[in-house]
């Protein structure tokens, strides 16, 4: 119950529960927290023998993803390292391996330290997959440092496939920079009267006073934003709406709060934030505004991470290398399309050596690759696939055709030249 519902180890010790826990069983008799402590932790030692027991059984590959978090009342850094990988049944499972105080200064190698000493703690660094990263620049050489102290010849494609950037990062990123273009600085002065506002509770009471005064039928509680979520932007600004005409009556009857002075949000700040929250419902209608800074994000990303996703595509034998074809044309035309269907037929082949040891050459699989070249109608991202097979079938047959015309026409007249020698 205790670590079911997180409640401190001390409840054992309170009064109340020990009254409990009494009349409910009067022989019972309530342990030390100190007992607890012991029991949780073989608890732990006991699951985490069981999970490892299935790691070492399991054929698959292990993806990590990691984050670092900071306690807002600590000030104090802790790293928490997720596994991720599918079972006997094909299911996919998930399981936190380490939730671990990492010392400062949280640098590439202590980072590195920190994260090489799970996998080792767990015995998965032979079996490692994928490193899910967010996108910043001390990961980038996290990864580096990983690479150096792993075999790279038990990883995929010798480690070229090691480091992916976090999607939903990636995300934040690119609406944080809508944000900036779009926005300017109208938010951080939003932010700046949320944040004088709630930084004492005798600053709230004075604005829920105001609340009622305004008869504003709102019960929703002002809240910071964290920068780097852009959902979170969206929520502080949708409650911040709610209270525009609270925070304009502060500004007349509060000398504190005037004192602000620029950094007050003004109405065309506040107009710009409706629109904003608008826009943030759908939030792709932002790149419209914002597309190449945004863009350039994403491709950052994507750049990093459509290797694998091709590799993937190749091995299903329903598509192979027909439907990277399709899809690379599609996003970069023709010509680019190319050098990247080349890229990928490199790194698929490298990792079909790599762990079989065996290939054929790039002919003989591309020759292969149309026997299966057919897909689920009903799949509707895929819709066009089946005309750009059926075309690019045409176009082979007509190529054909014309190859065995001009053997006909060639051997007709070998033909006429020889009965001219006769």
């Amino acid at each position: 119950m205790i670590v079911l519902h997180e409640y401190p180890l001390s409840i054992v010790e309170h009064e109340g529960f020990r009254r409990y826990s009494n009349s409910l069983q009067p022989l019972f008799k309530v342990t030390s927290r100190n007992t607890i402590r012991a029991n949780i932790f073989k608890m732990f030692e006991a699951k985490k023998h069981k999970l490892q027991r299935v790691l070492e059984s399991n054929s698959s590959r292990v993806a990590i993803t990691t984050d670092m978090w900071t306690a807002s009342n600590q000030k104090r850094g802790y790293m928490a390292i997720t596994a991720h990988f599918i079972d006997e049944s094909w299911v996919l499972q998930d399981r936190i391996m380490r939730f671990m105080y990492v010392p400062s200064p949280h640098d590439a190698e202590n980072l590195g330290d920190a994260l090489m000493e799970c996998l080792l703690d767990w015995n998965i660094e032979r079996k490692l997959l994928t490193l899910t990263l967010d996108n910043c620049s001390t990961n980038d050489v996290m990864v580096n440092v990983m690479l150096d102290k792993l075999d790279k010849s038990l990883l995929l494609v010798n480690g070229k496939l090691l480091h992916m950037r976090c999607a939903a990062h990636i995300l934040n990123l690119i609406v944080k920079d809508g944000l900036e273009k779009l926005f300017g600085s109208g938010v951080e002065r939003i932010r700046e009267s949320i944040a004088f506002w709630t930084a004492t509770p005798k600053r709230l009471e004075k604005f829920d006073e105001s609340v009622r005064h305004l008869n504003i039928p709102c019960f929703k509680v002002l809240s910071l934003d964290i920068k780097t979520r852009w959902n979170s932007t969206y929520l502080m600004l949708s409650t911040a709406l709610l209270y525009k005409d609270v925070f304009s009556r502060l500004r007349q009857c509060e000398p504190q709060y005037r004192k602000l002075g620029p950094k007050l949000p003004s109405e065309e700040d506040w107009v710009l934030a409706k629109e904003m929250c608008e826009r943030l419902k759908s939030f792709f209608k932002i790149t419209e505004t914002v597309a190449a800074a945004m863009v350039d994000k994403f491709e950052k990303y994507w750049l990093d991470i459509h290797g694998i996703l091709a590799l993937a595509v190749v091995l299903d034998p329903r598509y192979k290398m027909d439907l990277v074809d399709f899809q690379f044309t599609r996003i970069y035309g023709k010509e680019e399309a190319q050098s990247y269907t080349k890229k990928y037929w490199i790194c698929v082949t490298t990792w079909f050596h790599i762990n079989y040891q065996a290939i054929q050459s790039k002919e003989d699989d591309l020759d292969s690759s149309s026997d299966f070249s057919c897909v689920d109608e009903d799949v509707d991202p895929l819709s066009d696939y089946d005309m750009y097979i059926s075309i690019n079938k045409k176009e082979a047959e007509v190529g054909q055709a014309r190859k065995q015309s001009w053997i006909c026409i060639w051997m007709r007249k070998f033909y006429q030249e020889m009965l001219i020698l006769i």
